[in-house]
């Protein structure tokens, strides 16, 4: 009975608290930070999860969470709070300012809640916020595991805690909501990714009639006819193609120019990496390839068994992706990177980057990464999210690589749009790519 009573006093005092000073700022019907059927979705997304809310806070110039997922412009003097609750009879977000910011947030709609010295400041969290809200997230890193989500400061964060709220990391609910895919996301996606997949056939027998010819051709040479390629195939670059050999395959991107090119001969180790979305569709999702190539007739085993552990991460990868999905088991971005590098080995054939980015509209910005190098990435993957699969082994003088693309389905499907490379292409070779 004591907990029912605490309960029902809490909604009570969520009710009471919820009404005061509602117009203070705001006129009726103002503009929303998020839509209403995302703040909907977010509210049980909480509930599912047990937390109470999300909590954005800073001063000055907005960064670029608050800019680009809140829409907020500008800066502040003082220092701001907005919360989204978790409670579905709450229908927008409070807000915690100081009056000389009014102009900054008018025209929005919110519950507003001012202040005009530190005390009402901290009054403000410590007898509003918390009449309703005892678990919160926020966007920080706990142990700076994911460092580019750490964005509160530490003062913040000890008066958190020391009124009594317990902080979660922000990280799987922003990603949940930010990076998921749209079924035309999906659709674009597939579409480019098919598209992008014939370079590579195209650019091998370019390279092939080239080298068989015994004519001269430049790293250079292969970036502008990929490039052409691309246009002829409807499709438009969201960066310039990588064409690295050897040494080159070591940095993650490299894209040679007419005054530093390099001929390629035979016997050369060539990586050819391209990012590219449906031309004219700004709205598209784009895809990322890449593939190993020798410009030879069969290739070496010193490359070939290598490879063959890029093939078994790959597939340790995407195993642990489908089963954990399929039984709704949680599974984190750091399982993934953990359970595909214990396949590629260490030392001195570290892979020195994640295994996969985040596939989403601002490239890779703001989603789960499957990382445990550059990262301690523990933040959920879940369907309706798509990736980028990087397995590679490198040495001192070179690098094996192979980029394909994922995604997991509403289905609980894992869905790969273009193969996975299983063997390094041998440009003068006979086998069929």
């Amino acid at each position: 009975m004591k907990a029912l009573r605490k309960v029902v006093l809490r909604v009570l005092i969520c009710g009471i608290y919820a009404t005061v000073s509602w117009a203070e700022i705001l006129p009726t019907g103002g503009r929303e930070l998020l839509p209403i059927p995302v703040m909907r979705s977010m509210q049980a997304y909480m509930l599912e999860k047990r937390f109470d809310g999300w909590l954005f806070t800073g001063q000055g110039k907005f960064d670029d969470l608050a800019s680009e997922f809140l829409g907020l412009v500008g800066k502040t003097r003082h220092r701001w709070f907005i919360f989204y609750p978790g409670l579905a009879t709450l229908k927008k977000p409070f807000l915690i300012y100081h009056p000389e910011d009014e102009k900054v947030f008018s025209g929005i709609n919110f519950y507003p809640y001012p202040y005009h010295s530190r005390k009402e400041m901290i009054d403000r969290i410590k007898i509003d916020l918390s009449s309703f809200a005892k678990v919160i997230c926020l966007n920080y890193s706990e142990n700076l595991n994911i460092s580019e989500l750490s964005r509160v400061d530490a003062g913040t964060l000890e008066l958190l805690k020391n009124n009594g709220f317990g902080l979660l990391s922000s990280g799987s609910i922003l990603s949940f909501f930010h990076t998921r895919w749209r079924v035309s996301d999906m659709e674009t996606h597939q579409e480019a990714a098919s598209r992008l997949d014939s370079i590579l056939p195209l650019s091998v027998d370019y390279l092939r009639e080239r080298l068989l010819k015994n004519k001269r051709v430049k790293d250079y040479e292969l970036v502008k006819f990929v490039k052409k390629r691309l246009k002829k195939l409807g499709l438009e670059e969201i960066e310039e193609p990588t064409v690295a050999l050897w040494e080159k395959t070591l940095l993650e991107k490299y894209t040679p120019t007419r005054k530093l090119s390099r001929l390629i001969s035979r016997d050369d180790l060539l990586y050819l990496e391209v990012a590219a979305r449906l031309r004219n569709d700004e709205n598209s999702m784009f895809a990322r390839l890449g593939w190993s190539l020798y410009a030879g007739e069969q290739v070496p085993d010193s490359l070939s068994k290598p490879w063959e552990r890029i093939v078994d991460a790959a597939e340790e990868a995407l195993g642990l992706l489908s089963d954990r999905i399929q039984h709704r088991e949680t599974l984190r971005g750091y399982e993934v990177d953990q359970a595909a590098r214990a396949k590629l080995g260490s030392i001195p054939d570290i892979l020195p980057r994640p295994l996969g980015y985040n596939l989403n509209r601002d490239q890779h910005r703001f989603g789960v990464r499957l990382d445990n190098y550059l990262a301690h990435d523990d933040r959920e993957i879940m369907p309706g999210m798509g990736f980028t699969l990087e397995p590679g082994i490198y040495t001192d003088t070179y690098a094996l690589r192979t980029c394909t693309n994922l995604f997991i389905h509403g289905n609980l499907q894992v869905n790969l749009p273009a193969p996975l490379q299983r063997k390094i292409i041998a440009v003068l070779g006979s086998a069929e790519i």
